[in-house]
């Protein structure tokens, strides 16, 4: 038990370390030059690889301790490419970084087999893909059908490792189901109607789509039943039906359209009754695994028909009357919710619809009516809340009159009744309604709401101080739960508290109440202390040695460093190349106007908008590339002197001058793109930077490639 304790110490020590580390390298530390922070990066990264084999040998009965630090090794080589790309003001965010941070972390997958690797193979895998389809800080000069080719792509590959891993070549059931997903989820955004047109490409995905989505009910029912993954083809369904009948109506806005959805959910309804008794009928699960696959498709099917039935009466009461009768939208809500209970025989997918339905549109009028009438109305549901035995329409009910009253009484009361009083007494309830006993189903739900609800609080930003305090509440009270939970079983809880204390430290890094280089330092004395302890705890329980993927024998040590040397052969190329051109690269004055966003990994930036970047080049094809030759002005500013090269071909007979510069660049129908749009800057300087930048000074190199040195007047 304590084991667990002395664990989850370490696991929390180096997560605020790391964080620490990130936060500091994206402040973008201006107090040392950039040798000195290639240095420390480097140093960072050999020193979390070389404590992993520091630890095996003085903690052997912690084998997951040197693992750890291993893969943290590995988080450091990303956050070094990062570094090196803020130095030297490289694209950021480009797939390039992700892929190069991929390649060793691949290698040790497959050397150590072990399942973190995996996962973080996985994720720099979809940060590369996504970063390729559509890269941050250009427009996308693609057109649809290669769009949509890589993104079907995409949703293939990981269709693929979702196969591989379920026929258990390879075990990772968090890469499985997060793969599963993923495709879902790239299909569902292709399927969006105002996402790459209407080609005939498009439509042939979407039909594919459709008939993998049955032919997965059918599978996951009958075939192979797995209560998993038809909640997920389900979930998919309802969404994919939902984003189809609003892109229909949107399209079609009329009587005519709002009677044919009622219609349809009127069919779909009658379908829905028929299918529930053909899966009781026809499915291979067994008794409870049945019970649950039929509660799945009664919640996709209440879904797409509450929704689309909803929205549809809504319209039609809207068209008829030439507005919306809150009032009589709230009476006929409430009806159809009364009609819910009328209804005796036992058929769920019709009762529940009409609840839904009835829920959607008396909680939407809501917000309109009087105060009073609004009140009345959530006290009618508390009341109904309390008398139903349907825990799921319960467990609705519990939730819809939270969601009422945290947006309707900090909005109709906001001269007395702050939001954060609200947030803190709903988090308060759920803390309560945990604490006690009461159905599992309850205290789930619960859980997770009194997290939302404090984490909602640390996002409050007005004053400062009141956000740290509500940050320090929020870490402890979620860092006390874990180490409380960590020994219950099952493992719900500690699985709920540990995502939301990770969501927590991501969510920090874009608050701006407090600058990331003092959150670094709090992170990381934070971390050093969870490691003393957690260190401490350790030496008072020795224990047998654990086995580990580093004493397989000699060869494997050697395999580790010749990774290791692999990663420092790419940080010293990518040094190398920049270094050069930084050194013996010719500066040039450019005129620019830029922008401020914040870079995933690297801080804040500023994206350089160039004069030399809006040229027209006649028979030039887009993404080809160009070399352009610039010449100073009476202000020493570098201009496009009309001379370029495509194709290996000058447009006209060019003679080089003495102070004549050629840039190569990208060539794209909205300007030239020459790798040097991107400045990184301190924290919080942007502002300033963008109101006093107007020229850059740049290193191009005899091969055409650029570097950005300065930005200022």
């Amino acid at each position: 038990m304590r084991e667990k304790l002395v664990r989850l110490g370490y696991l929390l020590g180096l997560a605020l370390v790391l964080s620490g580390i990130l936060y500091f390298f994206a402040s973008n530390w201006q107090g040392f030059d950039r040798y000195i922070k290639i240095a420390l990066s480097v140093g960072l990264m050999l020193l979390f690889y070389g404590s992993a084999f520091v630890v095996r040998k003085l903690l052997p009965q912690q084998a997951f301790l040197s693992h750890w630090t291993l893969l943290a090794g590995a988080l450091s080589f990303g956050l070094s490419i990062a570094l090196l790309s803020q130095i030297y003001n490289t694209h950021a965010e480009s797939y390039w970084l992700f892929l190069i941070w991929l390649v060793p972390v691949i290698l040790f997958s497959f050397f150590t087999k072990y399942q973190p690797f995996y996962v973080l193979s996985f994720v720099l895998f979809q940060f590369t893909m996504a970063f390729f389809i559509s890269p941050t800080g250009a427009v996308s000069q693609r057109g649809e059908h290669e769009t949509l080719l890589l993104y079907a792509g995409m949703a293939f590959v990981n269709l693929l490792i979702f196969w591989i891993i379920k026929k258990k070549q390879r075990s990772s059931p968090v890469i499985m189901y997060a793969a599963f997903c993923l495709f879902h989820y790239i299909f569902l955004t292709v399927s969006l109607p105002d996402f790459t047109g209407s080609s005939s490409l498009r439509i042939g995905l979407i039909i594919f789509y459709l008939l993998f989505l049955l032919s997965s009910f059918f599978y996951f029912s009958k075939v192979e039943p797995q209560r998993s993954f038809l909640g997920i083809s389900i979930v998919a369904f309802a969404l994919f039906v939902i984003e189809q009948f609003f892109s229909f109506i949107f399209k079609h806005y009329a009587e005519w359209s709002l009677f044919l959805a009622l219609g349809f959910v009127i069919l779909f309804i009658g379908a829905s009754v028929w299918f529930v008794k053909w899966l009781t009928a026809n499915t291979a699960a067994q008794k409870t695994s049945l019970r649950v696959i039929k509660r799945i498709a009664v919640i996709g099917i209440t879904a797409i028909a509450s929704v689309i039935g909803s929205s549809s009466l809504g319209g039609l009461v809207t068209l008829i009357t030439g507005t919306y009768p809150t009032n009589g939208m709230l009476v006929i809500g409430v009806l159809l919710i009364v009609g819910c209970y009328l209804i005796k025989a036992d058929i769920p997918t019709v009762k529940y619809t009409l609840l839904m339905m009835g829920v959607l549109i008396s909680g939407g009028a809501s917000f309109f009516v009087n105060d009073i009438l609004f009140f009345i109305y959530v006290i009618a549901l508390v009341a109904l809340l309390v008398f139903t035995k349907h825990t799921p329409v319960r467990l609705l009910l519990f939730v819809l009159v939270q969601g009422l009253l945290l947006i309707k009484v900090p909005t109709a009361y906001y001269d007395t009744i702050k939001i954060d009083y609200v947030l803190l007494a709903l988090f308060l309830l759920n803390a309560a309604v945990y604490a006690i006993n009461v159905h599992h189903a309850f205290k789930k739900a619960a859980l997770l709401l009194a997290f939302i609800f404090l984490l909602s609080l640390t996002e409050l930003s007005e004053p400062s101080f009141l956000n740290i305090i509500y940050c320090t509440v929020f870490f402890v009270i979620s860092t006390v739960f874990l180490f409380v939970t960590v020994r219950k079983e099952p493992k719900y809880d500690f699985i709920v508290g540990m995502i939301f204390w990770f969501v927590f430290l991501a969510m920090k890094y874009y608050d701006f109440v407090w600058d990331l280089f003092n959150k670094s330092l709090v992170l990381v004395i934070l971390g050093l202390i969870f490691l003393f302890l957690s260190r401490k705890w350790d030496l008072s329980t020795p224990d047998q040695p654990q086995p580990s993927f580093l004493d397989r024998s000699r060869t494997a040590v050697w395999i580790v460093w010749i990774i290791i040397l692999v990663q420092l052969i790419m940080l010293g190329g990518i040094f190398t190349k920049n270094e050069v051109l930084l050194q013996n690269g010719k500066e040039i004055k450019l005129a620019l106007q830029p922008i401020d966003p914040r870079s995933l990994l690297q801080g804040d930036y500023v994206e350089l908008n160039y004069d030399i970047a809006h040229v027209t080049l006649p028979h030039v094809k887009d993404g080809e590339k160009v070399k352009l030759v610039l010449r100073p002005d009476k202000q020493g500013v570098y201009k496009y002197a009309k001379i370029y090269q495509a194709d290996d071909d000058w447009n006209k007979p060019y003679t080089s001058k003495k102070k004549d510069v050629v840039i190569t660049g990208s060539y794209h129908d909205w300007g030239i793109q020459y790798g040097i749009e991107h400045y990184f800057i301190p924290e919080g300087t942007g502002s300033k930077v963008e109101s006093e930048a107007r020229f850059a000074t740049v290193r191009v190199g005899k091969n055409g490639d650029a570097i950005v040195t300065k930005v200022g007047k």
